[in-house]
């Protein structure tokens, strides 16, 4: 994983590659040791396990390709914003500040996930008992599953923060901030998009299992936090774009007047190309509202939020598939 990996592509490979092979590689090093045996009926351990190493192994390998793709994303959009301010040569020096609160996200989750696996590890008292050699590759693999989902919890809040407070700013013109705003905004969507992608794949840590009650709740409270988390940044936007736009409408209204008030005063020529203008100008503030998200967007939205009812129903299929006698 690079240190600073804020670039516009990656050369030599597909940004999907290394997450794939590690994925691969991982459900390869737990059907050696056994983790990946098919389950015998009514056997708890052994179907947590194996739901665990499908789980984690899935996760892992798409929270590697979804930073990737988000860091690919944040350049991209960096540039874009850079251009329209004249800054780009100021790329490089906001890409290395992106790059050292990257290494310190790294830090703390490298921490953070290790503290989570050693805790999980004394709760289930796999310390103090000499464990089976597919369990102990569980836990190890543990650590990087956690590490990748506390990092790209980290940067997905991190990178919109940056842009809003260091690069927004800069955007003197209205028409160019409010784009600016919407160009950030989409950014942020495309981000909690695929994040809300991960918990898809959740459903398959309870397959086979009867679900409690309580872990139906724990679920569900659960989900519902880290969508909110998810797509707080993009609700902040949506509100200062409507704040942006409101001010602006405010103040080409005042030049309109103003305008109005010169033609009295027998300044008809250049007044009337000037009142004309503002109000092209107040047209275009107020289609970008509804420019936001076009049509594709919403269908992503849209299949983002289905994503997850619906991967409880696949869940619910398999389950069935597998209680028929060919399975037994």
């Amino acid at each position: 994983m690079k240190l600073n990996p804020y670039t516009n592509m990656y050369k030599g490979a597909s940004i999907g590659f290394f997450p794939l092979l590690t994925t691969l590689i991982l459900l390869s090093v737990h059907y050696f040791t056994g983790a990946l045996d098919w389950p015998e009926a009514g056997n708890v351990r052994a179907q947590r396990d194996f739901n665990s190493a499908i789980g984690m192994s899935f996760i892992t390998g798409y929270f590697w390709f979804a930073l990737r793709l988000m860091h690919q994303n944040v350049a991209s959009t960096l540039i874009s914003l850079l251009v329209k301010t004249n800054q780009l040569s100021q790329f490089s020096a906001h890409r290395r500040e992106l790059a050292a609160e990257f290494k310190l996200h790294l830090f703390n989750a490298i921490i953070i996930s290790i503290m989570i696996t050693v805790l999980y590890c004394i709760f289930e008292g796999l310390i103090t008992v000499k464990q089976e050699i597919h369990v102990l590759f569980l836990t190890a693999t543990a650590v990087p599953f956690w590490f990748l989902a506390i990092l790209f919890l980290f940067q997905i809040s991190s990178n919109i923060k940056y842009l809003i407070n260091n690069v927004l700013p800069q955007a003197n013109d209205h028409i160019d901030r409010l784009k600016s705003i919407i160009i950030v905004l989409k950014l942020g969507t495309a981000n909690s998009i695929f994040a809300m992608g991960a918990l898809a794949i959740f459903p398959i840590f309870w397959l086979k299992k009867d679900i409690p009650s309580i872990d139906v709740m724990g679920v569900t409270f659960f989900t519902g936090v880290v969508a909110f988390y998810l797509f707080w940044p993009v609700i902040k936007l949506i509100n200062m774009l409507g704040k942006e736009q409101k001010a602006v409408l405010i103040e080409l209204d005042r030049e309109i007047e103003k305008g109005i008030k010169r033609c009295a005063t027998g300044q008809l020529p250049a007044t009337a190309v000037s009142i004309e203008d503002l109000e092209s100008e107040k047209e275009r503030v107020n289609k970008m509202g509804s420019r936001i998200f076009a049509p594709r967007d919403k269908a992503r939205v849209f299949a983002c939020i289905a994503l997850v009812p619906f991967s409880w129903v696949l869940l619910f299929i398999v389950e069935w598939i597998t209680r028929l006698p060919h399975y037994r």
